[in-house]
């Protein structure tokens, strides 16, 4: 079976709306200036200011355009809310939190946290708790951690320090000397969906180099509560460049005949991690349908049914996991960005999927809000992996841990490996 290329989701006609824009911004080339009402040539003085004034403003439209691709850095973005696109020029200096009138309204609120380390009485040996997602069950929490192949459970009342409620499910050391990679959970029917991110698939047998699939896990935890078995491992039809950048999200419904898809969020625009991943307003879902005799080894496949494009209005330069309620509202995270939107899916009604109508519409509302920011103004939940909804008005996200070696300042390190829980604004 072909495996859909990642550059397929590039839109045909992108070239041309560049070309366009490119004209209208006045960047093309021009011919020499000529005087339309006479054939008399045109004066040199004339010419010389006509070509200095043309200059400046090609120059001006040339930074004008790529002010808008400026990255974050510490400093945090005033992102906007209902309707309003994210900016990303606050990385200057001169931005100031005191300053910004709309701070408490793009910005949800901490209400509670708690680092993994104090949560629970047996940690099994763990050490660090690196938080990829989250996934709400009745009343229950169960995350995963990247670093490890056991499913931490708790619930929002438990979230006090080594709490009885709180235990980890499975042995961390499941595979030894080998993390998980485990970037995704999601919930179905009695059983946990658990992605891991991108695996490298060796073809000994026909030579051919290897490739980069995702595999989910299908497990089913015990009568005790203290341990899983695995029902399933089955490989993605999906193919990633590489395994430092896959799904790293994921959410699942089954449709009007009980048939279950798993929707996969790519983590990086264009679901790659070469530079184009990193073309903010690119994001990408793939929605997954497993064939339990789809796998040329007589196994199970995760067939690609179709992709679908994040709408421009989350401008952001990572993708880090996607909550997504029965009802079709949607959260989807940003690690890089420090950043929360929070909008509407069609395709999705009381529960029940349809997988041919799944989609967002570019124009519906939505909400674009930034994780609190430190008392120097700068980022310190840097490190944001995991999103669920509590319920209307409050979301529970869990972090990383900090990048080390310099790659992240030392006022990230506060918020990492922990347990979050916000309050949206009103």
């Amino acid at each position: 079976m072909t495996t859909p290329s990642m550059y397929s989701t590039r839109r045909p006609n992108e070239r041309s709306e560049l070309v366009h824009n490119q004209a209208e911004n006045g960047i093309h080339a021009n011919h020499g200036p000529t005087d339309t009402c006479t054939t008399r040539p045109i004066d040199r003085s004339l010419l010389f200011l006509m070509f200095c004034v043309a200059s400046a403003s090609a120059l001006l439209t040339t930074y004008a355009s790529k002010s808008n691709d400026i990255v974050l850095g510490d400093h945090a973005p005033p992102l906007g809310a209902k309707h309003r696109k994210q900016k990303h020029d606050d990385d200057k200096e001169d931005y100031s939190c005191k300053d910004d009138k709309s701070y408490s309204s793009r910005t949800v609120k901490t209400a509670f946290e708690m680092p993994f380390a104090a949560l629970f009485k047996d940690k099994k040996g763990v050490r660090k708790f690196e938080a990829s997602s989250i996934v709400k069950v009745d009343d229950e929490y169960y995350s995963i951690c990247d670093s490890s192949w056991a499913i931490s459970k708790f619930t929002a009342s438990s979230l006090t320090p080594f709490s009885d409620e709180n235990v980890m499910i499975g042995d961390p050391n499941r595979e030894a000397d080998e993390d998980s990679d485990y970037e995704a959970i999601s919930y179905h029917n009695g059983s946990f969906y658990v992605i891991r991110e991108s695996v490298e698939h060796v073809h000994d047998d026909s030579g051919d180099p290897s490739t980069y699939h995702a595999i989910i896990e299908e497990l089913d935890i015990n009568e005790n509560g203290d341990n899983y078995n695995i029902r399933n491992q089955c490989r993605c039809e999906f193919e990633f460049e590489g395994d430092s950048k896959g799904f790293e999200g994921a959410f699942g419904f089954a449709d009007a005949e009980n048939e279950f898809y798993i929707v996969g969020l790519c983590e990086g625009n264009h679901c790659s991690q070469k530079e184009m991943g990193r073309e903010r307003g690119h994001g990408r879902l793939v929605v997954m349908k497993k064939n339990v005799t789809g796998d040329s080894n007589g196994g199970c496949l995760w067939e690609t049914v179709r992709i679908i494009h994040i709408p421009k209005s989350v401008n952001f330069m990572d993708y880090s996991d996607i909550s997504v309620r029965p009802d079709g509202k949607v959260a989807i995270t940003s690690q890089e960005d420090s950043a929360l939107w929070i909008g509407k899916i069609d395709g999705i009604k009381d529960g029940i999927l349809r997988p041919e109508e799944l989609g967002f519409i570019e124009d519906d509302e939505y909400d674009l809000y930034q994780f609190p920011l430190s008392d120097e103004c700068k980022k310190s939940y840097c490190n944001v992996e995991g999103i669920t909804f509590i319920n209307d008005d409050m979301v529970m996200a869990v972090s990383d841990q900090m990048k080390g070696k310099g790659k992240q300042p030392f006022h990230c390190f506060e918020k990492d490996q922990s347990v979050h829980v916000f309050a949206l604004p009103s």
